[in-house]
């Protein structure tokens, strides 16, 4: 190995994209302006719901606009997309999990403390 390449970095880097700065500083202005965004949603008082579920609009908004050209991805192989993809995917679920557990913890028998249905938990307040 020559002792001009790096451990670990035996290929070449000639032909890779490099992006102008005028796109990071746009890129960077648009993270400003989606952050003000967030913190404006916050003073509206929406219902929690819906307030969350703009934050992460704008937080998926925000990771893509990082991931794509901070990390650079946008030009990146292929493969690493898909991994970074993947991870987003397996978050969202764990995600879901949650939010379905928080959404359910009203619906559990305080004396049997087993799972019931809407139903159920209508006949036993009669």
């Amino acid at each position: 190995m020559s002792s001009s390449h790096a451990i670990g970095h035996d290929h070449e880097h000639a032909g890779g994209h490099i992006t102008p700065l005028p796109v990071y500083f746009a890129v960077y202005g648009a993270l400003l302006v989606l952050t003000v965004v967030t913190v404006a949603v916050s003073y509206m008082g929406l219902p929690p719901l819906q307030s969350i579920t703009v934050a992460m609009l704008v937080a998926m908004v925000k990771a893509t606009l990082v991931g794509a050209w901070f990390m650079h991805l946008k030009y990146d192989a292929k493969f690493n997309v898909f991994t970074f993809l993947a991870a987003l995917w397996f978050m969202a679920s764990f995600f879901v999990f949650t939010f379905y557990d928080l959404a359910s913890r009203g619906m559990v028998n305080e004396v049997t403390g087993q799972h019931v249905l809407h139903k159920d938990m209508d006949e036993q307040k009669k």
